[in-house]
């Protein structure tokens, strides 16, 4: 579970980084490395300690945080699709 959320963090931060810079946000894309440091460091180090089953809550914490990064992107900028 702990590699689920930080993958979710990952994945969110990277996610909504892109979005930062294409619709060029510039204080909130200087900010967001710091969340995606953060889900980075945590997910290698979890994923190293446990292995290979590691992959489906790598996967499924991934999937959830990009889904979750463009819905909560297009709330907050009112560009929803």
């Amino acid at each position: 579970m702990k590699i689920l959320i930080a993958t979710f963090i990952l994945v969110f931060g990277r996610a909504i980084q892109q979005q930062n810079v294409i619709h060029r946000h510039y204080i909130a894309a200087a900010l967001t490395p710091y969340a995606i440091a953060v889900g980075e460091v945590a997910t290698v180090l979890w994923v190293v300690d446990i292995g290979w089953p590691a992959i489906p809550w790598v996967g499924t914490g991934g999937a959830l945080g990009v889904t979750c990064a463009m819905y909560v992107f297009g709330r907050i900028t009112n560009k929803r699709v």
